[in-house]
């Protein structure tokens, strides 16, 4: 299984490359890059060309949305699951990923939490199975972009938790900013 660290977004929302933002001592996308690096045999970054990366990385060409940097990663090697998180989820551990790898499920097209929040599953710190390349291919040539959708659509292996808190998105300066604020207590 490989990792993939979704960092190929905008930001628009949060005015600055999410990414980059310190949480742990270190930029995010450093930060999960050693998270999944213990669990995975190659980690690589999703994201837009002109973002510049130059190593262990898998240039969405489409971008149009997370769905399409994981069907490039299934471009690069669609003979692998890969390991999804996307770089604004900064409370994701070691016990998260180690939660997600217990109750994988490879006879389905994926394994994902189940977010209460969006009241689906969560496509976002997901294990794709290979069986889900031609189907994400698929969808995305019939239109459709959204990863939630996706999974719902799709044969999924859903993990219900009690302890949901590090599936929560940091999108925007007041959501870091509160982030901060809480860790430094």
């Amino acid at each position: 299984m490989n990792g993939l660290i979704l960092i190929g977004g905008k930001s628009s929302r949060m005015g600055t490359d999410k990414s980059l933002l310190n949480y742990h001592g270190l930029s995010q996308r450093e930060h999960l890059f050693s998270l999944l690096g213990k669990f995975c045999k190659e980690v690589y970054f999703s994201s837009r060309k002109e973002q510049g990366l130059s190593e262990n990385v898998i240039i969405d060409t489409l971008a149009i949305s997370p769905i399409s940097g994981i069907l490039s990663a299934f471009e690069n090697n669609s003979k692998t699951a890969w390991l999804v998180l996307a770089c604004d989820m900064p409370l994701v551990t070691d016990k998260a990923i180690e939660l997600l790898l217990k109750h994988r499920n490879t006879e389905k097209m994926a394994t994902a939490f189940y977010n209460p929040e969006i009241t689906a599953p969560e496509p976002l710190i997901t294990i794709y199975e290979p069986k889900a390349y031609p189907l994400l291919i698929e969808y995305i040539n019939a239109g459709h972009k959204s990863p939630k959708v996706f999974l719902q659509n799709n044969n999924v292996q859903l993990i219900y938790i009690e302890e949901k808190g590090f599936l929560r998105n940091v999108n925007t300066k007041h959501e870091f900013n509160e982030y901060q604020s809480i860790s430094m207590q």
